[in-house]
């Protein structure tokens, strides 16, 4: 597959603001009630390249500005820090990344959100996230999240058609065929 960088367009809820997290450093909130299903953030595109363009002094940008995911083996994608990166987790969670595609983020409101509320997901059912000691003080919280939490099956149940693209397919995939 050929990967290549894409125009950036992004959406923000006008509903959303950031500001300190008693959760982690800053973090997504709302100004106001949004019911669940509803689209919170979207971002597609970006800058993608690989580790040789980025020794070989080809990838000119501050890191520190722009969120880095990998795409394949060696390629990566950057997008600006916006929004979807103070997105802080819980173990209880009231948000969803719903993308289908590794070059595009479309979180959604997971249940109703309330005014002022922290906009939240749980890091554990993207398959990437480890936090040694969980803070989200979630009655539901599991102390500690690891890269492996999507493989359990009370998550894999609460988040089924919620799971990214990529591990549903290595869930559901291997019953469709028995």
């Amino acid at each position: 597959m050929k990967f290549q960088s894409e125009a950036i367009t992004m959406w923000f809820d006008r509903r959303l603001v950031l500001r300190q997290s008693p959760i982690q450093g800053i973090g997504t909130f709302t100004s106001e009630a949004i019911p669940a299903g509803q689209l919170l953030v979207m971002v597609s595109g970006g800058l993608v390249f690989t580790s040789d363009d980025w020794q070989a002094g080809r990838v000119h940008v501050e890191a520190e500005m722009y969120n880095q995911e990998t795409l394949a083996e060696n390629v990566y994608v950057i997008t600006p820090k916006v929004f979807n990166y103070y997105i802080n987790h819980r173990c209880n969670p009231n948000a969803v990344d719903m993308s289908r595609s590794p070059n595009i983020t479309q979180y959604i409101a997971w249940r109703d959100i309330e005014a002022g509320e922290e906009v939240t997901t749980d890091y554990g059912i993207y398959g990437g996230a480890t936090i040694e000691r969980c803070g989200c003080q979630s009655s539901l919280c599991r102390g500690r999240i690891t890269p492996n939490d999507w493989r359990l099956p009370e998550l894999q149940q609460r988040y089924r058609g919620y799971l990214p693209w990529r591990l549903e397919q290595q869930i559901y995939q291997p019953m469709a065929d028995e």
